[in-house]
């Protein structure tokens, strides 16, 4: 049977290639056998790559109670034989699958191979170059995306295809859009269901314009029905039909699109139309002048290689020729991203920045990064002056706190993680008069997030006039919670304090609901001490966050202007605990000092 174009379901979280890599790269000269292939299993438990969703109640089952706690307490170091106990706890019927299994994505995208002769793991070149941080991981998804051909000679199925798959989504789309312009109807990419349906089974880049019609005739059948019912059993019967000879199509069509449009995303070339239920994928009009020129140098037809040949082509970095990368497109590059931030900076009244646009390849590169970080800074600059100019949109961030809290809208394109993120960056540039509000997420040039901040920095950093602040955020709320934020976010935090000294500084943690051990943990930083000196770290729900952004819109209805002094006042009395005697009395301390708060500015 056939199945639809996937990267991979053992890793979800493309993010999570490096760390399956490097864990790899321990193996790197040994055979690949049924020994091997366990231990390499075994390491990804070790090294916390494997069994570490704390979400995934299915992680822990057949494990002693120290075991589970073992997974969840990633604080402490996890010895190898403490995680082959896991392993064989797990009873996993051909255990040496899971490793293969676990093994396969980085093979496929040109990380590791296996050798002919000697059936030994190696890595390859831009396997190494990945491993030791010396490319960019966006960069390299890019390339691994453009190059990743059906058929080829490491994957035994997709035989009858003819196709590389990503190029030819972009293409896709674009002929979709295009059709769209000529019937006069909107341009706005192609919605997930129908990606999950038509881009997925893409077989051959012949077959473009015929699935663009098929899609077009799709969607104007799809919104002809009224009720969700009808429409649900429209989509159940069309996939059935049209994937006829596909494994498990309908289920497949779901999770492979959530998978792949979170690897999709790394390249910049797609973004993300609407929300929920009527979210579409389109190109990323930023880029266009990119996908442009990968569409015209590049049919889209797969190539003939040999083994040897499609390792080196994937394996080496660089190999596939980026067409945009010429002075005359770079230089178009660097001008349309100039243009966007002369107009950026005129909408924020800002004096327009000078810079001259360099004459060589590697200069004008360099050029572009710098114009891309500068635009990013720029549209943070846009949301908060757009929150100040329009208190109604105040509504909108608070709706989408409360569809998240409440997981109100189903949506594959996007995680509640990556989702709170995002809104806790909007509520504090809300204030409106803070020096910078600095999110660590990854963003597309559309400055929406591609997935959450990276380990080892606090997920949003604010500088005030006055004092300097980092925002720590989680879906979290069972014990979990603890594992999870407990050590890193006072650990974040004493960095931000050492890199910021002379003011004061503060956490505020959003999640929602408060864990009694994360409340435990963060009482005891404040109330004693965290590393020998104490730190001001205010948890606070959703729900609280909601409410305090109230207080702003109320506040700026009045005709009156919110102060971050305001937000310091607020942070400094919930931490004010001298006199609150545990814990618990401390949550009901926070909840009482925000309702006070909040009659005080009204009553002003």
């Amino acid at each position: 049977m056939e199945t639809l174009w996937s990267m991979s379901t053992t890793i979800r979280e493309a993010e999570r290639i490096v760390g399956f890599l490097k864990t790899a790269v321990e193996l790197d000269g040994e055979v690949w056998n049924f020994d091997s292939q366990i231990k390499f299993q075994t390491l990804l438990i070790k090294n916390r790559q494997y069994l570490n969703n704390p979400d995934n109640t299915q992680s822990f089952q057949k494990l002693s109670p120290e075991q589970a706690e073992l997974l969840k307490d990633k604080s402490i170091v996890m010895t190898y034989e403490q995680a082959k106990g896991i392993f064989d706890a797990k009873q996993y019927k051909d255990p040496d699958m899971r490793g293969r299994q676990s093994m396969s994505p980085l093979v496929k995208l040109g990380l590791v191979y296996i050798t002919d002769r000697e059936k030994k793991v190696a890595i390859t070149d831009i396997g190494w170059k990945l491993a030791k941080d010396e490319i960019d991981f966006n960069d390299f998804m890019r390339e691994a995306l453009l190059k990743i051909q059906y058929p080829n000679p490491y994957d035994e199925g997709f035989q009858t295809w003819n196709t590389k798959p990503f190029i030819n989504t972009l293409r896709l789309i674009k002929r979709v859009n295009e059709k769209c312009h000529e019937s006069g109807q909107k341009e706005k990419g192609i919605s997930t269901l129908e990606f999950g349906i038509f881009a997925l089974s893409l077989k051959s880049y012949e077959l473009i314009d015929r699935t663009a019609e098929e899609i077009l005739s799709f969607r104007n059948r799809y919104e002809s029905f009224k009720e969700e019912k009808a429409r649900d059993s429209f989509v159940s019967d069309y996939i059935g039909n049209y994937l006829a000879d596909f494994k498990n199509p309908e289920k497949n069509v779901r999770e492979y699109t959530d998978n792949m449009v979170r690897y999709l995303r790394l390249t910049k070339y797609i973004y993300i139309r609407g929300k929920y239920a009527h979210t579409y994928i389109d190109l990323e009009p930023r880029r266009m002048t990119e996908i442009n020129a990968i569409l015209e140098a590049d049919s889209g037809q797969a190539g003939s290689f040999t083994k040897e040949e499609w390792r080196d082509y994937m394996g080496v970095y660089g190999t596939y020729e980026l067409p945009f990368e010429t002075v005359e497109k770079l230089t178009k590059i660097a001008s349309d991203i100039g243009q966007e931030i002369r107009e950026l900076e005129t909408a924020l009244s800002m004096e327009e920045t000078e810079s001259v646009i360099p004459a060589t390849k590697e200069a004008l590169k360099a050029v572009i990064e710098e114009r891309r970080s500068y635009r990013t800074r720029l549209q943070n600059l846009k949301i908060k002056a757009d929150y100040h100019r329009d208190t109604q949109k105040i509504d909108d961030a608070i709706g989408a706190l409360r569809d998240i809290r409440t997981h109100n809208k189903a949506n594959l394109a996007k995680k509640y993680s990556i989702e709170l993120e995002k809104w806790s960056n909007v509520a504090l540039n809300i204030i409106n008069d803070c020096k910078e509000i600095k999110p660590n997420a990854p963003v597309g040039d559309d400055n929406e997030p591609i997935y959450t901040a990276p380990s080892g920095v606090a997920d949003i950093e604010c500088r005030y006039e006055n004092f300097g602040a980092i925002c720590e955020v989680t879906m979290l709320t069972n014990r979990d919670q603890w594992h999870n934020e407990g050590q890193p976010v006072m650990r974040h935090l004493r960095d931000f304090e050492n890199a910021n000294t002379g003011q004061p500084n503060y956490c505020l943690f959003v999640a929602p609901s408060i864990h009694t051990d994360t409340v435990n943990t963060f009482y005891m930083s404040v109330k004693y001490e965290y590393e020998g000196r104490p730190q001001k770290i205010i948890p606070v729900t959703i729900v609280q966050l909601e409410d305090l952004l109230k207080t702003v819109k109320t506040v700026k209805e009045q005709g009156r202007t919110f102060r971050h002094t305001e937000l310091m006042r607020l942070y400094d009395r919930c931490c004010e605990v001298a006199a609150v005697a545990n814990s618990t009395c401390w949550l009901e301390h926070i909840a009482n000092t925000l309702n006070d708060w909040r009659a005080e500015l009204a009553a002003l």
